[in-house]
């Protein structure tokens, strides 16, 4: 009897210890963010909270994520229409299309992300969402950006960025 206790204590500190590593702490995460407010606010945003399940937050903020960078083409797609003749500003639409879109671009990496993390692949995760970043910073890049932009392109792209952020915080937090 004795030897069965000690056995179901083991056990259930082993499970209580694995619940508490599961356990989701936002402003843990978010003070690794570049900016902390914006993290939380996207983090505590997940339906029924941020809950006990860091995947499934992982998961929320993928598709947080598929949905701003969607936003994102449309709105290049819009100022790409808007710019008549002026070469420059269709070029770097162009430009931020092709850093933006389905083939190569942040949405296919986005789709990519999302499946490695249905597969525990948070290396993978990492990987994808990494070239996210890039992508923005390849959209935003001085050669191809003017610093007179007064569309909300560089507020859209940037929102896209920390959100990639908020992924590779999480993803890293996964591989611990």
């Amino acid at each position: 009897m004795v030897r069965f206790l000690s056995i179901m204590v083991v056990f259930l500190a082993c499970v209580a210890s694995s619940y508490a590593t599961n356990v989701v702490n936002v402003q843990e995460i978010c003070k690794k963010a570049t900016n902390p407010s914006f993290c939380s606010t996207i983090l505590e945003s997940k339906p029924g909270g941020a809950g006990k399940d860091l995947v499934s937050l992982a998961s929320y903020t993928i598709d947080v994520l598929r949905t701003n960078v969607s936003n994102t083409i449309s709105l290049i797609t819009k100022l790409a229409a808007q710019s008549g003749s002026d070469s420059l500003k269709q070029n770097r639409y162009k430009n931020c299309l092709s850093r933006f879109g389905m083939d190569d671009g942040a949405l296919g990496e986005v789709e990519e992300a999302q499946k490695v993390l249905k597969d525990s692949d948070y290396n993978g995760v990492n990987m994808h969402i990494t070239s996210v970043m890039t992508a923005v910073d390849e959209c935003l890049s001085k050669d191809s950006s003017p610093d007179n932009d007064t569309s909300l392109l560089p507020k859209d792209v940037e929102c896209v960025n920390q959100i990639a952020q908020i992924i590779l915080i999480i993803s890293n937090v996964l591989l611990n």
